[in-house]
This record gives C-alpha cells, sequence and structure tokens, in this order.
C-alpha cells in the first residue's frame, strides 16, 4: 500500500491547499528534462501524483483512505509479509547484498529530487507570495488614487457651492437695494392697499364674530327649548306612573275587600 502523504512529501495533518501546492511542485520537477528517470517511470510517478492528490484533497476518499493507512500500519511489518516471502528470505538477502549501492544511487537520486521538489514548491510559493504582495499594492495604490479623486471631486463640488452662494448673496443684495429705491409715493400706497386691507380684514372679522355671537344666541335659545320639552316630558311621565301607580292601589284595596268579605260570607 502507497502512502501518498510520503509521496507528496506532506504531513499527515496537511490542508488540501497544501497538498495541491505539493503535488504542483513534484510535478514541475518530474517534468524537468534533468531529471534522472525513464520515461515509465516518470509515467508511474506521475500516475501515482495524481492518485495522491486526488485521494488527499477529496475529503469522502481521505477518510476511508487516512483510517486504511492506520489498520495497514497497525499490522506492522510481520503480519504484512506474505507468506512466500519467508522461503525466499535469503535469496533476497543475497539480491539487496548485490544491489546494495544501486539503491543508495536511488536513495540519493530521490533524495536529490525530493530536495528539487522542495526547492521548486518553495520558488512557487515565494512567487505566489510576491504576486499577491504585487496585488496588494496596486488594490491600495488604486484605493488611494480612488480617494484622491474623491477628495478632488468634492473639493470642486464645495468651490461651486461656495460661488454660488456669494453670487446668491450678491443678487438678494441687488434686489434688496432695488427695492429700497423705490420711491415713497409707491411705498405710501402700498401702505394705504394694505390699511385698507387690514381694516377690511377687521370688518369682516367683527361682522363673523356678531354673526357667531347670533347663531350662538339662537343654539343657546334652541336648547333651552328642548330642555323645556325634555322637563315636561319628565313630568308627564312622572304623572302617568302615578296615576299608574294609584290605580294598581285602589285594585289592590278593591281585591282585598272583596277577599275580606269573602271570608266573613264563609263564616
Amino acid at each position: 500500500m502507497h502512502d501518498y502523504y510520503q509521496v507528496l512529501g506532506v504531513a499527515r495533518n496537511a490542508s488540501p491547499q497544501l497538498v495541491k501546492l505539493a503535488f504542483e511542485g513534484k510535478l514541475k520537477a518530474l517534468a524537468d528534462p534533468a531529471y534522472a528517470a525513464s520515461p515509465a517511470e516518470r509515467r508511474e510517478e506521475e500516475r501515482l501524483l495524481r492518485e495522491a492528490v486526488v485521494t488527499l484533497t477529496v475529503p469522502a476518499k481521505r477518510g476511508p483512505y487516512d483510517a486504511k493507512l492506520e489498520a495497514f500500519e497497525a499490522e506492522g511489518p510481520a503480519a504484512r509479509r506474505p507468506a512466500w516471502l519467508v522461503p525466499a528470505a535469503l535469496a533476497s538477502v543475497v539480491a539487496l547484498a548485490a544491489g546494495g549501492m544501486w539503491v543508495n544511487h536511488s536513495r540519493e537520486k530521490e533524495r536529490i529530487r525530493l530536495e528539487e521538489a522542495r526547492l521548486a514548491m518553495e520558488k512557487e510559493t515565494a512567487r505566489r507570495s510576491a504576486e499577491a504582495e504585487d496585488a496588494r499594492i496596486r488594490e491600495a495604490q488604486a484605493r488611494r488614487e480612488e480617494a484622491v479623486a474623491v477628495t478632488r471631486e468634492r473639493s470642486e463640488q464645495l468651490r461651486v457651492q461656495r460661488e454660488r452662494a456669494e453670487y446668491e448673496r450678491w443678487r438678494r443684495n441687488q434686489e434688496a437695494q432695488a427695492r429700497y429705491a423705490e420711491s415713497a409715493q409707491e411705498r405710501q400706497a402700498r401702505n394705504e392697499i394694505y390699511a385698507r386691507q387690514r381694516e377690511e380684514e377687521r370688518l369682516r372679522r367683527e361682522e363673523e364674530t356678531r354673526r357667531r355671537q347670533a347663531q350662538y344666541e339662537v343654539e343657546r335659545q334652541k336648547q333651552y327649548l328642548r330642555s323645556l320639552e325634555l322637563e315636561e316630558e319628565r313630568a308627564r311621565a312622572a304623572r302617568h306612573e302615578s296615576a299608574q301607580r294609584e290605580a294598581r292601589e285602589r285594585e289592590y284595596q278593591r281585591m282585598m275587600e272583596e277577599q275580606r268579605q269573602r271570608m266573613k260570607e264563609g263564616r
């Protein structure tokens, strides 16, 4: 079972973004013409890298893979060793001894490749950081330019408003001087018109007051008459109720008299 974390050279808790960066660095190192590997080995390594990045960046795949990897590591080398491997142990030892130099050479190549991949990743990270810093600087410059433009526009608006206010003050002064320059006769005529209008308004208000007082007096007389009618109606109702009460009392006295008469006759 392949350890995709070792394949990409990242920690077990690496984020998907870090996994993608490691994959891009490994892929660039693998595409380098100076990389010492055959085309078949390159294809195999590229396939393994793509399997690793897909597995470690998709949460639905990464969880089961981590569980499977932990179970695989918990078994230990002896538990994972196939039965046919025990009889071939001596032959493997001989083969390993014979290829020891080749293994060391391969390990050195792998170390160099990993170092190149790490440097490429660091270079890519530095490049992206530089691009992000350039973008931030450009954005800050754009904001400063926008702020300067807004300030300039506001200053222009304030200047226009001041000029407009000064013109309005000058125009009002001119109109005031023109009004003050009118002749005394015209002012007297206007004053007479105003006085006549005020007198007419005063007479109209007095007439309105008299009319309202007369109307109020009429309403008061109507209310007084209505109160007399209500009082008379209450008196009639009282007399009617008194007559009915007297009639009921007479009827009651009659009935009592008849009852006493029947009692006497019964004796």
